[in-house]
């Protein structure tokens, strides 16, 4: 209705201008009008594409998010990336570049990401995925308190051999790059994680601006999965084969280009780089698929 009084207004003051051709104006406002209709009605039908995943999906109250159950596995992934909000929530810091409560955390390592994971774990009493020489309780983690970078290969071996991920534990973790990219696929064949138009399902190096956005801003993946390729690259649980301190990441970022947010991408960083383009999701085992 709204649209409708717009476009009568608008051919009104044409019908009263002097300076305007009354056929070439008709055409003009004629499409501007269905134009701003077909926004109206992607936005509405976002809406309630949105609400309706979020009817269907597993609420966590404690850091306002909302898990999704992927088809024929066992475990549920988050719905979006780490918002700045919840990560304050549960670390009670803001490392991010960027500044807004819905954008995506970034400036994060992979061991910031662990033990996130963890503490939220701990919050909603259910048992930690990570543990380190047996002990769960990022706490007692000394090594978090020494710079990584600096470490020889030799401690590192060490560490990887003592730093295990429990996938059967009910608490939180991040994914691997299988689950990762099995739920960005979706089910379906697409160039980028819910469609071979990259700007219908993300934000990257031609539509940014340079910067991150809030979350769920663009089109959702076919399982309800928002931001999957771009705005940040997410990091999941994989070490690398031939680098013992580095970790994975996929789905490109608010400044890749196009290639670099495909489903198949993945990137190597060390376990603790802390990027402005690079943040996370989590997961959460089930028992059933």
């Amino acid at each position: 209705m709204k649209l409708k009084k717009i476009f009568l207004i608008l051919t009104a003051l044409v019908a009263f201008s002097s300076t305007l051709t009354a056929v070439s104006d008709y055409e003009y406002l004629l499409g501007k009008y269905r134009t701003m209709k077909k926004i109206a009605e992607e936005e509405r039908l976002s809406a309630e594409k949105r609400a309706e995943l979020i009817k269907n999906a597993e609420h966590i109250k404690s850091i306002g998010a909302y898990f999704v159950k992927i088809p024929n596995q066992n475990y549920s992934m988050m719905m979006t990336e780490i918002t700045q909000k919840q990560w304050q929530i549960i670390m009670g810091n803001n490392p991010s570049r960027f500044k807004g409560d819905n954008l995506p955390v970034e400036e994060v390592s992979w061991t910031d990401a662990v033990v996130f994971c963890n503490k939220l774990s701990e919050k909603e009493g259910l048992k930690p995925c990570y543990s380190y020489d047996g002990i769960s309780n990022v706490e007692k983690w000394k090594f978090l308190k020494e710079k990584l970078w600096k470490w020889s290969d030799k401690k590192w071996k060490k560490f990887n051999e003592s730093f295990v991920c429990d996938t059967t534990a009910n608490g939180y973790r991040l994914p691997t790059v299988e689950e990762w990219q099995y739920a960005a696929k979706d089910g379906q064949e697409f160039k980028y994680s819910g469609s071979d138009n990259l700007d219908e399902v993300g934000w990257y190096d031609k539509n940014s601006e340079e910067k991150t956005h809030p979350v769920a801003q663009k089109k959702p993946n076919g399982y309800g999965l928002y931001d999957m390729s771009g705005n940040v690259r997410e990091w999941c649980c994989d070490s690398s084969s031939y680098n013992s301190y580095k970790r994975c990441s996929c789905g490109g970022s608010w400044g890749s280009s196009a290639d670099f947010c495909e489903v198949g991408n993945k990137r190597w960083y060390n376990a603790d780089d802390t990027i402005g383009y690079l943040g996370f999701r989590v997961v959460r085992s089930s028992s059933k698929k």
